[in-house]
């Protein structure tokens, strides 16, 4: 796994969200806001620019749909993007590991 600078990605929660259903953009954060207790409110200003780079990199696709009749955006994980969230994950498991050792033994010293 390549080393990279970033401990937590929005990318991580986006593709974690539809990996249980396809989603429109309000919906990912909706769903995001409510599952993490209110505490990741998560804008649309981030939201769209992850979304267009995922759709670039082929880690997600999209597709519209009639809904009350607007247009709705869905968006749809694929096996790349999937793969690249088992990277995050393991990247982010990995920095978490070693953040709680650094901080257990801080507090350990502290004591």
């Amino acid at each position: 796994m390549a080393k990279k600078n970033i401990y937590f990605k929005f990318d991580m929660l986006i593709l974690s969200v539809l990996l249980e259903k396809d989603c429109y953009g309000y919906e990912i954060t909706s769903t995001i806001k409510k599952m993490s207790d209110n505490v990741i409110d998560l804008k649309e200003g981030s939201l769209y620019p992850c979304l267009y780079k995922m759709l670039e990199n082929n880690y997600i696709t999209s597709h519209d749909e009639i809904v009350n009749r607007k247009i709705r955006v869905y968006y749809h994980i694929e096996e790349s993007g999937k793969e690249y969230l088992k990277q995050m994950i393991e990247e982010y498991d990995l920095w978490d590991k070693k953040i709680r050792k650094i901080i257990d033994r801080g507090e350990d010293n502290h004591e």
